[in-house]
């Protein structure tokens, strides 16, 4: 009777800790991220076809850096759109004072990918803007809205995380910025950001459309298959080249009967 209660007891318990996995929606201050690879979609700025999140933080880091900031979005995100130039801003001041900024996008198709591309180009996008096309990695980090932004510290934990994009948002992301870099919080705002800080209010949000993400081996045989895909040339039309070869014997033969005749 006790080993029955105490089996019924935890099986209790873990799907107590199954629902509330699943109804995480982001993680909190304090937390620790988890690492990833992705592809760079804007490879002429960024110099390079991935990126490894733990290049930048931790103790064997080999770019550390003071806060990264990891922003989700998706093309068919209007809020995400009007986000990017601000976040190329905030990048161009504060990339030299220990800022990193990463995009990830979890559209799918090709044609939005290089839509991608442009408007990273057009928003003057000089960090890394990466393709999460299976949506491991959204899935990971439990993202069900966009925009959603994580500022991560130098040691791989979570300082700041928000969904949607306003001015008081965009207001709080650079206050938050200035705290893990060093900066004073009460300068004025610059500029070259406040021109992209107004006309933005209340709380602007779209749901991700994700998809469940393939796990462990089978999420990287995915991602290989798509490249294998892609990179390989596209095979030669055997039905043609059949149809060539047997008129070109069918002439030979006919000119043998001739001859013979």
């Amino acid at each position: 009777m006790m080993r029955t209660t105490l089996a019924l007891l935890g099986m209790f318990l873990a799907q107590t800790t199954a629902a509330q996995a699943n109804e995480k929606d982001r993680f909190e201050v304090g937390e620790e991220v988890k690492n990833f690879t992705l592809k760079v979609v804007n490879t002429d700025e960024a110099g390079e076809p991935y990126v490894s999140v733990e290049r930048y933080y931790g103790a064997e880091a080999k770019e550390p850096k003071k806060a990264i900031l990891l922003s989700f979005f998706a093309t068919y995100c209007e809020p995400c759109k009007r986000e990017m130039p601000y976040l190329g801003a905030l990048y161009n001041l504060y990339k030299d004072k220990g800022l990193m900024i990463l995009s990830i996008s979890i559209d799918k198709e090709a044609d939005q990918i290089e839509f991608i591309k442009n408007l990273a180009k057009q928003s003057n996008v000089s960090f890394p803007v990466l393709s999460d096309r299976f949506n491991i990695v959204a899935k990971r980090f439990y993202i069900s809205k966009l925009p959603c932004v994580y500022l991560v510290t130098g040691e791989g934990k979570v300082a700041f995380v928000n969904v949607g994009y306003n001015d008081d948002i965009s207001r709080a992301l650079l206050e938050n910025i200035r705290k893990s870099i060093g900066e004073p919080t009460t300068d004025p705002v610059p500029d070259v950001l406040a021109k992209y800080m107004s006309g933005h209010p209340g709380e602007a949000t779209t749901d991700a459309k994700t998809e469940p993400a393939p796990a462990g081996a089978e999420a990287a045989a995915a991602a290989k298959s798509a490249e294998a895909a892609a990179a390989e040339p596209a095979a030669p039309d055997t039905k043609a080249k059949g149809k060539a070869k047997g008129k070109d014997k069918g002439k030979a033969k006919g000119k043998g009967k001739k001859k013979g005749k």
